[in-house]
């Protein structure tokens, strides 16, 4: 069903999520998931040209990250036509503009999870979803695209709806012993939680402050998806990948301020040193 912005605005407002259908295209399916295919075997934190394997706690697959350093395929999609108006409504205000905080791609196997995270009880601002005086200001926005079919035992994504309005912990997190932001447990049955079930091609557009995770994968192959991650442009990038010339050259000027938004200002002479 095609929704109008207003009936759009009130289901992410009210849930905190959205489906999108048809978000990627059968072309760009089949190049991501060749490029997926070309990748060797590499340990975490292997460089492959500008893009780095890496893992938040080793349980959740290989993620790709920096993925817009991957090739076209990806760039497109920094402002992909099928989700970049609603995340602009709600991010863009007289103050902020949209950007990159974080994108990467992951690969996950048999009993890969994430388990449950963020909810409306974390005082961060990646997790505000705020509608004040007629204007949006959220914090962040996810977008998972579905690169195979998700469904039953595949790892589908949790969700626990409307938590990003909740002022309490959820008792999972509560218990944690990892902290009261995550738990280490597969997010598969968690309190009020559900299911988000996708067909390739598909995406779930989500506020970060919603609480979600992942179930374990028990079928075997992979689970591949892709998450772009949007904030507002004064909130420092997730993990600070500085764009290469390269691809700064390639980017229209709109993609290329979603990726570098402010541009470092050195005194004459000046380089960023190596770390």
């Amino acid at each position: 069903m095609q929704l109008s912005p207003d009936e759009r605005d009130y289901l992410f407002d009210l849930q905190g999520y959205l489906v999108i259908d048809d978000a990627l295209s059968a072309a760009q399916l089949t190049g991501i998931g060749q490029w997926i295919d070309r990748q060797p075997a590499v340990p975490f934190g292997t460089w492959l040209g500008n893009v780095e394997t890496h893992t938040y706690s080793g349980s959740e697959g290989v993620n790709y990250q920096n993925i817009i350093e991957g090739g076209e395929v990806f760039e497109e999609l920094i402002d992909a036509p099928a989700w970049i108006g609603d995340v602009r409504r709600w991010i863009d205000n007289d103050y902020n503009r949209t950007t990159i905080n974080e994108a990467f791609l992951n690969v996950r196997g048999p009993g890969g999870f994430i388990g449950i995270h963020s909810g409306g009880h974390v005082p961060a601002f990646p997790m505000a979803v705020r509608h004040h005086a007629g204007r949006w200001m959220v914090g962040q926005i996810n977008v998972l695209m579905a690169l195979t079919d998700i469904g039953p035992g595949d790892g589908p994504t949790v969700v626990i709806p409307s938590s990003h309005k909740s002022h309490l912990i959820h008792p999972e997190l509560a218990s944690a012993a990892v902290s009261t932001y995550r738990t280490d447990r597969s997010a598969q049955g968690a309190l009020g939680s559900i299911a988000v079930h996708l067909r390739a091609g598909q995406a779930l557009l989500f506020s970060d402050g919603l609480c979600h995770g992942s179930a374990e994968r028990t079928n075997p192959g992979q689970r591949r998806v892709l998450i772009y991650r949007y904030s507002p442009h004064s909130l420092q990038t997730r993990y600070n990948y500085l764009p290469s010339p390269e691809l700064l050259a390639r980017l229209t000027p709109e993609r290329r301020a979603m990726v570098q938004a402010v541009a470092p200002r050195m005194a004459p002479g000046r380089t960023i040193p190596e770390a």
